[in-house]
């Protein structure tokens, strides 16, 4: 969806040139999914809508994206992680009944060790990102929130890069009711001595808003107040709702 999203906007914005348009059908798309039926059906979507080739390289990797850093870097990274607090492996024991563990990802590139899924997919999403990368995520509250290892990961994302926006959505958007999520929309930087968010501007997309998946679903167009204020042509210059 992400990637489809993208396309569309830069076919649809942009006059491209056959060098850039086989750049954007072959070169721009990159991500995981271990879900193999998951991984197939966006792989088929993509197919569909003119992005990659069936006899090319995938674009959609079948590996578990946090057990280690491939070393590729990213101009953007849009994400929304799997939802829930633990990452965990299903083994079989020795009575042959199968059962769940938790898995803890020891990353040298982290800056701590959890097993907390969501902590651990910011972690690998800076990872991700080239000096001057951009990275939109959509991430639960716990995570602006947890103590512990999400206090750690905070303050490294506030120090190292410029997070600058949070959208807090609706509850009712997603298949499990109740989750509260927000977009955390962050600039990576280079090393320094001061931490670079100055600012954090907030768009409280939450309050007296309750979306369902079937009646009342969340529409584009209510996003576009949003993008408005988000001013994307020169963000130092938002006004205030």
């Amino acid at each position: 969806g992400f990637f489809l999203a993208a396309y569309d906007y830069l076919v649809q914005n942009y006059k491209l040139d056959k060098d850039e348009k086989d750049f954007l059908k072959n070169k721009t798309f990159s991500g995981n999914e271990i879900v193999a039926n998951t991984r197939r059906l966006a792989l088929m979507n993509m197919f569909l809508h003119n992005i990659g080739e069936l006899t090319g390289e995938s674009m959609i990797s079948p590996n578990d994206a946090l057990i280690a850093d491939t070393g590729v870097r990213f101009d953007f990274v849009l994400a929304n992680p799997p939802f829930g607090k633990k990452s965990s492996m299903t083994i079989t024991n020795e009575d042959g009944e199968q059962e769940k563990e938790d898995l803890t990802y020891n990353r040298q590139d982290f800056w701590t060790t959890t097993s907390n899924k969501q902590l651990n997919f910011v972690q690998h999403i800076y990872s991700l990102l080239k000096i001057t990368g951009k990275a939109a995520v959509v991430v639960p509250d716990n995570v602006l929130f947890e103590g512990g290892a999400g206090e750690v990961v905070r303050q490294k994302i506030l120090a190292n890069t410029d997070l600058h926006t949070i959208l807090r959505l609706p509850t009712g958007i997603f298949y499990k009711q109740g989750v509260k999520a927000n977009v955390i929309f962050f600039d990576n930087k280079p090393a320094n001595k001061e931490p670079w968010t100055k600012e954090v501007w907030i768009y409280d997309f939450r309050t007296k808003i309750h979306c369902t998946l079937r009646k009342n679903r969340m529409q584009c167009d209510e996003l576009k107040d949003f993008i408005k204020c988000y001013n994307s042509e020169n963000r130092f210059e938002r006004k205030e709702t």
